[in-house]
């Protein structure tokens, strides 16, 4: 099991690690409680029991977790109500539930009152273990966002490391935009930082003191987003004891980022064109039309005016949402930036017990020479490989990955002539296909690398899979 990869951009916050990370395990049964335990101590997490909901609700008063594990019923009340209250003491915390009787239905019911997600007994580790990664990066990205906001207002300035003009271009373009209160189309490669944008304009906008929610359009089916956006009444589905507030009532006043935007469907883009238009929803199970105001930022890394010829995206729905609209370079064309970003990632990864001092000129140069198809994020994960291989006080070339030196494997750097004649989708396919093969076919460690979630990249590879594109098989 590898160990969680810290995504904090401060490099003054101490890294996430297991050590710090703390999960509360609500389970009545001796023998169940005791077994999740012992699993979850031996990968280094601090885990606590009780039998109780109202003791676990006591802990969480007490003790930032940031993950609960439940039983569906605990010794004292159930387990969906225990969920209720604990998100309402820690927004933040995801909640996992366990059962020995899994159905369908008992599944989409957690799910739509809340919960992350459904596990069910009998479980491999490495699926338990891939929840508590996923649930884990939900919930250290709220916080990140929140630590972001409190940087950008306090130094009053946008936080992108880098002096190109391709990079102060879009810092110019962003104070300007935070200002305004439309809607925004924020296009760019995989790993270029479109979520960050988001969170900059909200944070300099009117709206900063506000919430600023982001969703994965691309993480969810379209049943449990629209339960996700617009909530439910009391009764709207079996299990539905309390109505809930959607995402777009909490968020009314504030700022809605809808990530991957692309990937959604066409019934629920035109559920959400009915909101933009009308500044209404309707809760599910629900009749009476509710009033919001939120603002609208949608990224992408999809060529949208390309899907609104295909007829896979609405043509209202994109000038709805691209008011104003923000592209953001890829890192292979303001390759100036990469030494700036290398200190800066060497800063945030360097521990007390390292010797790194710098970067060699020849390392340098080979870092310089690379197209990073997985832009920012790709050169953060190779400076924190190398970090975690290099004993020596300067990185020199053989400490980095050697993709970056082999035209061979499949990370080949695009000549630049090529790069004009390649739509976005092809870029990130060519750059999917290549992690995949890299791990050898790991569907698991192919996502952690490209910064999605697994269902994310199900979907793109079934959707290669009908165009006939070969994909690298994982080994037997």
């Amino acid at each position: 099991m590898l160990p969680l990869a810290t995504i904090l951009q401060n490099a003054t916050h101490p890294p996430v690690t297991q050590k710090n990370i703390s999960i509360l395990v609500v389970e009545p049964d001796d023998i169940n409680r005791p077994n999740l335990c012992l699993l979850l101590d031996k990968e280094g997490y601090n885990t606590e029991t009780t039998t109780r909901g109202s003791k676990a609700l006591e802990h969480l008063k007490q003790k930032n977790y940031q993950i609960l594990f439940s039983n569906l019923q605990t010794n004292d009340m159930a387990g969906i109500e225990l969920m209720l209250q604990a998100k309402h003491i820690r927004p933040d915390l995801e909640v996992i539930f366990m059962t020995d009787q899994p159905t369908v239905d008992t599944a989409v019911q957690v799910m739509m009152a809340g919960a992350f997600s459904y596990l069910p007994r009998p479980f491999s580790i490495e699926h338990l273990f891939t929840l508590v990664d996923k649930a884990l990066e939900k919930t250290i990205m709220r916080r990140q966002i929140r630590r972001q906001h409190q940087e950008i207002r306090r130094n009053k300035g946008i936080q992108f490391v880098g002096r190109s003009p391709a990079i102060l271009q879009l810092k110019t373009a962003i104070a300007k935009i935070a200002r305004l209160d439309c809607n925004v189309l924020i296009a760019g490669e995989t790993g270029t930082g479109k979520e960050l944008v988001a969170s900059t304009i909200h944070a300099l906008s009117q709206r900063a003191d506000k919430r600023f929610l982001p969703i994965n359009c691309s993480a969810l089916t379209e049943e449990l987003m629209l339960n996700e956006l617009f909530g439910h009444e009391r009764e709207a589905f079996t299990g539905a004891n309390k109505f809930r507030i959607g995402l777009f009532e909490s968020a009314n006043k504030g700022v809605i980022l809808l990530d991957e935007i692309g990937e959604m469907s066409l019934a629920m883009q035109s559920n959400l064109l009915r909101v933009l238009q009308e500044k209404k929803i309707i809760r599910v199970g629900g009749t009476r039309q509710i009033n919001v105001d939120v603002r609208i930022l949608a990224a992408t890394n999809r060529d949208l005016a390309e899907e609104v010829h295909k007829k896979t995206f609405r043509q209202d729905l994109f000038y709805r949402i691209n008011v104003v609209s923000l592209d953001i370079p890829p890192l292979r064309r303001r390759r100036e930036d990469i030494p700036l970003l290398v200190e800066h990632f060497l800063a945030k990864y360097q521990t007390p017990e390292q010797k790194v001092k710098c970067v060699s000129q020849k390392a340098l140069e080979t870092l310089m020479r690379y197209d990073y198809p997985g832009n920012v994020r790709e050169l953060e994960n190779i400076i924190e490989r190398t970090l975690a291989m290099c004993r020596e006080q300067e990185i020199q070339p053989y400490h980095l990955p050697p993709e970056l030196e082999q035209p061979e494997s499949g990370m080949t750097p695009i000549r630049e002539e090529l790069i004009a004649s390649k739509t976005l989708d092809e870029h990130s396919r060519n750059y999917i296909i290549s992690v995949l093969s890299r791990v050898e076919g790991n569907k698991t460690r192919a996502a952690k690398i490209l910064g999605i979630d697994r269902v994310s990249l199900w979907r793109k590879l079934k959707k290669y899979k009908t165009q006939g594109i070969e994909l690298p098989q994982p080994l037997s």
